[in-house]
């Protein structure tokens, strides 16, 4: 019997609801982080999107090579960046991981998610 090898690949994402009087300072926010995000070592796809009817919902989707290259991800200046954007132009949320196996448990990132704000 053929075995299928386990991928190392690790996706994130998150769906996020801007504050009404923050929607599009919350939009260009993204939209330059995207290019950024996109350049770092390991990305394999950033895309950004915002509801269809132009609502305050926008998911953030990226996918990375393997542990390492997320984890340093979540180690630089444009996840810090993304990270206060969120905490300060959007409604209470997180970041939501997919694992291609179960090497990778978001209990590390869990420390660097936002408070939730009144």
């Amino acid at each position: 019997m053929k075995t299928i090898p386990k991928s190392s690949v690790k996706v994130m994402s998150a769906l996020l609801t801007a504050r009404p009087d923050k929607q599009e300072e919350f939009l260009q926010t993204l939209q330059s982080l995207q290019g950024e995000i996109r350049n770092q070592s390991g990305c394999l796809e950033c895309t950004v999107g915002q509801d269809a009817a132009g609502g305050p919902q926008f998911l953030i989707f990226m996918v990375w090579k393997d542990l390492v290259h997320l984890e340093a991800h979540m180690d630089s200046e444009a996840f810090r960046i993304l990270l206060g954007a969120t905490s300060v132009l959007t409604s209470p949320a997180g970041f939501r991981f997919i694992a291609a196996d179960s090497a990778f448990s978001p209990q590390g990132f869990l420390g660097r998610s936002r408070r939730a704000t009144a």
